[in-house]
């Protein structure tokens, strides 16, 4: 028997199954890498789906330098008080997944623990029984503590109005655009009701308007007509947050054309004649009775106002207002049952609540003088214009040429 032949026989053979054991050994740490890095592959393109649908929400705050994701609030609380068929007004909430930018921090509310605050607001010792509880979905970039504000513009808008924004940007709203000017212009909108994780075309373009233009404050609320006092409440609320060191607000529908440097004229001769320091100024509404009318545009049945004559009101087509009356009239908001007609709401109950004094101007108009730039020279606000008569409008008002009779300068 040949033992040193088997004996390597024997070698060759352990060597042979090492081999084996070190290539299965490889081929199964491959095998291993290949399941780590699919796993992770699959994880990263689920991640980035995720990403694609709230990218532009993402890319906002990027834009504006907001803190990241995890610092946000990833809920959704919206309402609308739709009108159903039996006219009453009810409150639809969803509950849902949706980016909330966080704004920038805020100032304090008013605080009710000063004597001569109580003293002189006495509603603040009430509780709160109409809380704005809507998150924040897009935030302006633009900013009243950077630069000193005289003036902010604040126009609520359809979110869907493309145009509508854009034509304010360019003509009445250009005010803003001067720094010499000390005002800012923000749009203030609603959101959709979302039925699905991912946002609609129509947001999606609004998105990337905002991050263009860096103007637009949007809140969780759904946008609505019937939601016009949610907007309204939404201005008051950035005001007295975020633009307190401004002197006046001014707030203008979309279909408007407001003469702004007049304004910024008439403002603080106001303010020297007004007996009060927080006043709001506009065409007022005496005596206006609630329209029992079901057909009517404005039908208000007895169930949401009890009472047989409004109080005095400034029309919510453009009206204007110190800064201090926006702080407290914010205030009052939170104090005072939600009314669906925003300016009888703001102008008129929250006002009484807590006595801002409400004044009269002829400057203001909810009527549609005629579309020339020589009517707004005796005009601050007009009424139902379309896009191209406010476009006329700017355009004759500040063309240097423009030759007005004496009647209409």
């Amino acid at each position: 028997m040949d033992i040193a032949g088997s004996k390597q026989s024997l070698i060759d053979v352990e060597i042979t199954t090492v081999n084996k054991t070190k290539r299965m050994s490889t081929l199964s740490s491959a095998l291993k890498n290949n399941a780590v890095k699919l796993a992770v592959g699959l994880a990263f393109i689920g991640v980035n789906i995720l990403l694609y649908k709230q990218s532009t929400h993402i890319a906002i705050a990027q834009f504006l330098g907001y803190p990241s994701s995890e610092d946000s609030n990833i809920r959704l609380l919206m309402s609308s008080n739709y009108t159903n068929s039996s006219s009453e007004s009810k409150t639809v909430v969803k509950e849902g997944l949706h980016f909330s930018l966080t704004p920038p921090p805020s100032l304090p509310p008013l605080s009710p623990s000063s004597p001569a605050l109580l003293k002189k607001l006495a509603f603040l010792r009430e509780p709160v029984i109409n809380p704005h509880p809507y998150n924040y979905t897009l935030f302006p970039s633009v900013s009243c503590s950077k630069q000193p504000v005289e003036l902010a513009i604040c126009v609520p808008i359809s979110r869907d109005n493309f145009m509508g924004r854009q034509t304010i940007r360019e003509t009445w709203g250009s005010y803003a655009n001067s720094t010499a000017n000390k005002a800012v212009l923000v749009f203030f909108i609603g959101s959709e009701l979302q039925t699905s994780d991912s946002p609609s075309a129509t947001q999606r373009r609004i998105d990337e308007e905002s991050k263009l233009f860096g103007d637009i404050l949007q809140e969780s609320y759904i946008d609505h007509y019937n939601n016009l006092s949610l907007k309204s409440v939404s201005i008051l609320k950035w005001v007295a947050s975020y633009c307190s060191e401004s002197r006046y607000v001014l707030k203008a529908d979309d279909d408007m054309y407001v003469n702004i440097p007049l304004l910024a004229k008439t403002l603080p001769k106001l303010s020297l004649s007004s007996p009060q320091s927080a006043f709001v100024v506009g065409s007022v509404q005496y005596g206006a009775r609630p329209i029992r009318s079901r057909s009517s545009k404005w039908y208000t049945p007895h169930s949401v106002f009890k009472g047989s004559v409004y109080p005095n009101y400034a029309s919510g087509t453009a009206y204007a207002m110190t800064t201090e009356a926006a702080q407290i009239l914010y205030e009052a908001s939170l104090r005072v049952p939600l009314f669906w007609l925003e300016d009888i709401y703001i102008t008129g109950l929250c006002t009484a609540k807590s006595n801002v004094l409400v004044m009269n101007s002829n400057l203001f108009t909810y009527d549609k003088p005629d579309a020339s730039g020589c009517s707004f020279r005796a005009h601050i606000s007009g009424h139902r214009y379309k896009l191209e008569e406010i476009r006329l409008i700017h355009r004759e008002l500040y063309d240097p040429n423009t030759v007005c009779e004496k009647s209409g300068t």
